[in-house]
């Protein structure tokens, strides 16, 4: 009986994470190592971690790109704040064409001033939310991608950081400009078209790669803003902060429409890879994740990036297809199986790459939410929850149920 494991039980944290609102409480279910080694005695276990950001992100990743580089990127007020990344080296034999470098954007906070803005003649505080750090970081992943004429990969896990400026800080970062003021434009739309431009020559032509958390956009209803209520963020701040993504949008996308306009030339902005077919500035906003990360998905697109979901990238780094292929079932570890899980989880990334192979997918986690018509049409074959139960009893229970004498 041969068993892939994968999933977390610690609940996963929102994508883009706002100042000392999104604290992500400590799993209270086991981990995959525990629930490896009470599954054992009734077969074989193959463990595969996989996490759509954080350091978790970067774990992941740490079977197939095991070399850790540290430095220091400039933070708040000009301090050094200390970052590692993942290097994957390039490897025909895998398929792996060029060097791959992975970063975590939960690593950098967000940097400038705190602005005050008042409604009613209630003054509300907006914490300091530019990307400025993140522009840095990726400089430093673009640096360690390189090698002779190589430019390599970057991969951006965007789901956790603080920033909430549609990557505008990064941009002007990358492209060696001065911070904005306030974290909003202040550059004029001719000379914001050469930031676009510069920011993209910095790249050096490296194929960057926004690992984003969700599906989210970077305005409107659903877009990164109006995520903002559901963690208790006041209704004043997510307005402001929903004009001044707008903004930045309008701004940047009518630079990166001139910079096309200059054809791709040595520093031209060619929009090779972006989502839906998107070529053109006034789309990118629209794009499925340009919202993660409080926008970073926009700017990596603006830069002529793809936009990935995380867990995907993950999967297809690990070779999880190939993995499934030597299993007999699948079981995922979760937190809670409801409209997170089965809508951009885990579960939903698993189950169907787990269909390709006719392989049964089971899921264990501490609750579950979601009807079985729900489970059914995500392709489950079982679900079960430990509770307030002994969750090591449950596990070894379904053990006993799925192994094959």
């Amino acid at each position: 009986m041969r068993v892939l494991l994968t999933g977390s039980a610690a609940p996963p944290p929102p994508d883009g994470a706002w100042p000392g609102r999104d604290v992500v409480p400590a799993a209270a279910g086991p981990s995959l190592a525990d629930v490896a080694s009470w599954w054992s005695a009734h077969g074989a276990v193959d463990t595969v971690p996989l996490a759509a950001s954080g350091p978790a992100f970067l774990d992941a990743v740490a079977p197939v790109a095991p070399e850790v580089l540290a430095g220091v990127v400039p933070g708040p007020g000009g301090a050094e704040v200390p970052v590692a990344v993942r290097r994957r080296a390039s490897s025909p034999r895998e398929g792996v064409q060029a060097r791959t470098v992975v970063v975590d954007a939960s690593q950098v906070p967000a940097t400038g001033e705190a602005v005050v803005v008042d409604a009613d003649g209630t003054p509300t505080t907006v914490p300091a939310r530019s990307s400025t750090a993140v522009g840095h970081l990726l400089a430093l992943a673009v640096d360690a991608a390189r090698a002779g004429s190589d430019p390599g990969r970057v991969v951006l896990a965007t789901g956790g950081s603080t920033s909430h400026d549609a990557g505008f800080g990064a941009l002007l970062a990358l492209a060696g400009e001065p911070p904005a003021s306030g974290g909003a434009p202040d550059v004029a739309p001719v000379r914001l078209a050469d930031v676009v431009r510069a920011a993209r020559a910095a790249l050096g032509g490296t194929h960057l790669v926004a690992a984003v958390a969700s599906d989210v956009p970077l305005l409107g209803l659903h877009g990164a803003s109006a995520t903002l209520d559901a963690r208790g963020v006041d209704p004043l701040v997510a307005q402001h902060l929903e004009r001044a993504l707008g903004a930045v949008a309008h701004d940047v996308a009518a630079a990166v429409d001139r910079a096309d306009a200059a054809g791709p030339g040595e520093h031209g902005i060619v929009g090779r890879d972006l989502l839906a077919g998107a070529t053109t500035g006034r789309r990118l906003a629209a794009l499925p994740g340009a919202g993660s990360g409080g926008g970073l998905g926009f700017a990596v697109a603006a830069l002529g990036g793809r936009l990935v979901p995380a867990l995907r990238v993950v999967a297809d780094d690990v070779g999880l297809d190939a993995r499934l292929a030597d299993a007999d079932v699948v079981v995922v570890l979760a937190d809670e199986l409801g409209a997170h899980e089965l809508g951009e989880g885990t579960v939903r990334e698993v189950a169907g790459r787990a269909a390709r192979h006719a392989l049964p997918v089971v899921v264990v986690a501490r609750a579950v939410v979601a009807g079985r018509r729900e489970q059914a049409a995500a392709g489950l074959s079982g679900a079960y929850a430990w509770g307030d139960g002994d969750p090591r009893d449950l596990v070894e229970r379904v053990a006993r149920t799925w192994s094959r004498g």
